[in-house]
């Protein structure tokens, strides 16, 4: 059986559209995975960016502790050496009291800045730890995608 003019064009005109139609599909579905790994990267680095925020404040909460721990060590040794040179004060010893004292606080203050140095070093290895880890999620993710 012969095929007119009018089949063979209708036979063209509706393949032409089947592969359009595919095409369109096709676009969709990319579209629709390039934005969902898009939306999956973007949270993974809210995530990380939430981490890196809950550690600083976890080191400056340590780093306050530190700092009121040290303040009320110092509190109470003036108040020891206030006592004890109240009782001295006629002795001449007094000198000797505060010079100890000074020493004592000198001491106390190195002690104090060693901790609160330990504290945060070991705060920003773990901030640089969260931030590392979260990129490679990120670039992992990213070349899943690709």
């Amino acid at each position: 059986m012969a095929k007119g003019p009018a089949t063979v064009s209708e036979h063209n005109a509706e393949r032409t559209i089947q592969a359009a139609s595919y095409g369109m599909d096709w676009m969709r579905q990319f579209m629709e995975q390039s934005l969902n790994q898009t939306a999956a990267m973007f949270e993974s680095f809210l995530t990380n960016a939430r981490r890196t925020a809950d550690s600083f404040d976890q080191q400056a909460s340590e780093a306050r502790e530190r700092s009121m721990s040290a303040r009320n060590g110092n509190a109470l040794q003036h108040s020891e050496l206030r006592t004890q040179v109240h009782a001295r004060e006629r002795a001449a010893g007094s000198t000797q009291l505060q010079s100890e004292f000074v020493s004592q606080q000198a001491q106390a203050l190195a002690e104090q800045s060693k901790l609160l140095g330990q504290s945060i070093a070991r705060g920003a290895i773990e901030v640089g730890k969260l931030t590392s880890r979260g990129f490679a999620e990120v670039s992992r993710r990213g070349s899943e995608a690709a």
